[in-house]
């Protein structure tokens, strides 16, 4: 549990992180041109908006809010993904481009399992809410009726009031 909790709190704070680890890491280990460093201003700020989008679906589902832990589906694919994006920024030669279509790949992954697993949850939940609406709504069985009670005859006396 403490491991997926630790995943929880880490996906906002890796959507920063990981996009200036890849901008530190050039300026560190890259022996690139500047067209290389144009290609990595356009890719950081396109990996935060991926990063987020894959955080805010892991976070749409109420069961991640409630224990504050992602599940173990998740966990894995962070991991490999952040895994290849931290790679990348050491930029090894000859690997680079095989570190970016990894990183890619695992992105589309993480993408598809959020948004099924936020589906199948979701549906569940409707699942149970219209259940009880039904429920609700259904005539209740009610006593059997009873024959009415003959207490004899009843007088009823109707005044009338005339307008003067």
């Amino acid at each position: 549990m403490v491991i997926r909790r630790a995943f929880y709190w880490w996906l906002f704070p890796a959507a920063i992180v990981l996009p200036a680890w890849l901008l530190i890491g050039w300026a560190a280990f890259s022996q690139g041109s500047g067209w290389s460093f144009l290609g990595l201003l356009i890719l950081s700020p396109l990996l935060f908006v991926t990063l987020l989008l894959v955080a805010g679906l892991l976070v749409a589902r109420r069961s991640v809010r409630e224990s504050r832990a992602v599940s173990w589906y998740d966990v894995g694919l962070l991991t490999a993904w952040h895994a290849s994006i931290i790679a990348f920024g050491f930029f090894p030669p000859g690997v680079t481009p095989w570190l970016a279509v990894l990183g890619i790949a695992l992105f589309l992954a993480a993408f598809w399992v959020a948004l099924w697993e936020l589906v199948r949850e979701t549906r569940v939940r409707v699942q149970a809410t219209f259940a009880a609406y039904e429920q609700l709504a259904r005539p209740r069985e009610t006593a059997p009726t009873q024959e009415p009670i003959d207490e004899g005859e009843y007088i009823v006396i109707e005044e009338r009031r005339e307008r003067d």
